[in-house]
């Protein structure tokens, strides 16, 4: 996976999320940081392009033909053109207008408007991976103590881009927006440059994230001052982790050691099927309560060492989402410890012994 970021701040959030760290170095100068992502099975890429559709769309076909990468996601921050945006909140972009496509003409400006879809294969897995407040678990706890009020939430609506910073809501380019693009809820400056890229690519899947900001008006630079991009960016970060959860493990699937001994001296394996395991899960009575199985994934990830908790889609039907649960695990890195540390968090969770000795049968 390739990550795009314009502005330092943005590249940050992203890097503080990923280990393993190295450089690669396109024979143009282009950096790229690659690395691993806690909880992903593949390799990640991000560079700091800078801002404009210019650079995004040169460097998104660089990083195409370079890297061949799976996808590649933009993540940074954005300006919120409704209320609805709320600062923090992040967008995901189900479209891409290109804001300065058009004609001046004496009865004033006329949009042409250019085509900017982004993947349907990568907006539907943002959806499953982004549907739940999961994805917080990414977001440090240094910026989670910021939050005042309500935490951040994610829309999925269009976003525009164009070459210009908007800082007013009394400028005609905001009526000239409103008129033409009254969809779209966010306002940057990169991702026309990568959805055009991607059109003219072979196959390129691309996708934006971007946290709000500010609301494109006169309040921006006090926005700013307040520490607004940095949190806005590590929502955005917090958000693509949450995908890369969702997309990485089903592209590459399952994987792992052929076994691996518990302290009980069981040898785990991928024998047993999910409906198993999703039947032996549910013999725990408290598998219908959304709490416990938080609690029991909040253990997983510790047992794992995770920053964060077993990730797993939450659904409002238990059986759902323990099925969700049973995929993560058996998508995960090393399955046999992922098994593991779920038995070892039930057990601590919720020591029933008949539940206990079903989910053993599914160990050796």
């Amino acid at each position: 996976m390739v990550i795009l970021t314009a502005l330092l701040v943005e590249f940050q959030a992203v890097l503080a999320l990923m280990s393993d760290q190295a450089t690669l170095v396109h024979p143009e100068g282009t950096r790229f940081v690659k690395g691993t992502v806690s909880g992903v099975r593949g390799i990640v890429a991000v560079a700091r392009i800078g801002p404009g559709n210019l650079n995004s769309g040169i460097v998104t076909e660089r990083a195409h033909q370079w890297l061949k990468p799976r996808a590649l996601l933009f993540v940074g921050v954005a300006g919120g053109l409704k209320p609805e945006a709320e600062l923090g909140d992040v967008v995901v972009s189900t479209k891409i207008h290109y804001l300065h496509s058009g004609k001046e003409t004496v009865a004033g400006f006329q949009a042409r408007p250019v085509p900017g879809a982004v993947s349907h294969e990568l907006e539907q897995a943002a959806g499953m991976a982004l549907h739940s407040d999961a994805w917080h678990a990414w977001v440090s706890k240094e910026v989670r103590t910021t939050w005042q009020g309500a935490a951040p939430q994610v829309h999925f609506q269009p976003i525009i881009a164009g070459e210009v910073v908007l800082n007013s809501q009394e400028a005609p380019l905001r009526d000239q927006i409103t008129f033409h693009y009254g969809d779209a809820l966010a306002i940057e400056m990169e991702s026309a440059g990568v959805a055009r890229a991607a059109d003219l690519s072979n196959g390129l899947q691309i996708l934006t994230l971007r946290g709000i900001s500010d609301h494109a008006d006169v309040g921006k630079a006090d926005a700013d001052a307040s520490g607004s991009q940095r949190r806005a960016s590590a929502h955005a970060a917090a958000a693509m982790a949450a995908l890369l959860c969702e997309l990485l493990p089903t592209a590459l699937g399952p994987a792992g050691s052929a076994g691996t001994v518990s302290p009980e001296g069981t040898v785990l394996n991928a024998s047993a099927s999910d409906i198993e395991w999703v039947n032996a899960l549910m013999a725990f009575g408290d598998m219908a309560k959304v709490d416990f199985r938080q609690d029991v994934l909040r253990d997983m990830g510790r047992m794992l060492g995770l920053p964060h908790a077993f990730l797993a889609a939450e659904s409002p039907v238990p059986r759902d989402h323990v099925r969700e649960i049973t995929r993560r695990m058996n998508a995960y890195r090393d399955p046999a410890a992922a098994r593991l540390a779920l038995y070892h968090a039930l057990e601590l969770a919720r020591p029933d012994e008949f539940a206990l000795k079903g989910l053993r049968r599914l160990l050796p």
